[in-house]
């Protein structure tokens, strides 16, 4: 894989001299997407997908240099191309494509194939180097449909009901919850959220 390699602060391109989701301070930090795991404060400059402004926001901090970029719009740093693509997985997730001297590479971050109304699907983009997140890529790893598990939690929800119980669910506050409560039939009964999910779902609205 030469146009990337491996480094002591995490996925480095030499060629254009930045960084694939860094997990120290850098330069210059292209984030996949608005996870911690993905995107940390310190760095000097992030570009990032502008689909996503408000949540990139909640998670680095107002005062963070961001150059939001539309989705398949290209810059160059030292005769690297790069873009971000959509990858399917929270509000303003991306795919980076990096292309030097003929050569594709794109590093996914975190990405699913699954619709989710609260994000754009993932695009497949043709390259000869695709660098996956494999958190649960084995394939012993079988989800059912997303209209399944909401069918699920619905009856058991009015099950809890019934019996006078209140229902509980617990999400990642950014992304997961959000589509978890877009999901949901609001008839079902009143729906709170924590504060860390409410600002979760402010940064949504505040980005579409």
């Amino acid at each position: 894989m030469s146009l990337l390699t491996e480094s002591d602060a995490g996925l480095y391109c030499p060629a254009g001299d930045f960084y694939v989701d860094p997990w120290q301070p850098v330069d210059r930090a292209v984030i996949t997407h608005a996870h911690a795991d993905h995107a940390r404060s310190g760095s000097r400059r992030y570009p990032a997908a502008k689909e996503g402004e408000a949540v990139f926001r909640l998670r680095v901090g107002e005062e963070a240099d961001i150059e939001f970029l539309e989705y398949g719009r290209q810059i160059q740093w030292n005769g690297v191309n790069v873009a971000l693509h959509p990858a399917g997985h929270i509000r303003g997730s991306a795919q980076v494509r990096i292309e030097h001297r003929g050569e594709i590479c794109v590093v996914s971050g975190d990405y699913k194939l699954a619709a989710d109304p609260t994000t754009r699907p993932f695009e497949p983009i043709g390259c000869h180097t695709f660098v996956t997140e494999s958190t649960f890529g084995l394939p012993i790893y079988r989800w059912p449909s997303p209209k399944e598990v909401i069918e699920e939690i619905h009856r058991w929800w009015r099950e809890n009901q019934s019996a006078g119980r209140t229902s509980v669910l617990f999400a990642y506050a950014v992304g997961k919850s959000q589509r978890l409560l877009a999901s949901l039939d609001p008839s079902v009964g009143p729906l709170l959220a924590h504060g860390a999910v409410l600002r979760g779902c402010q940064a949504y609205r505040n980005s579409g």
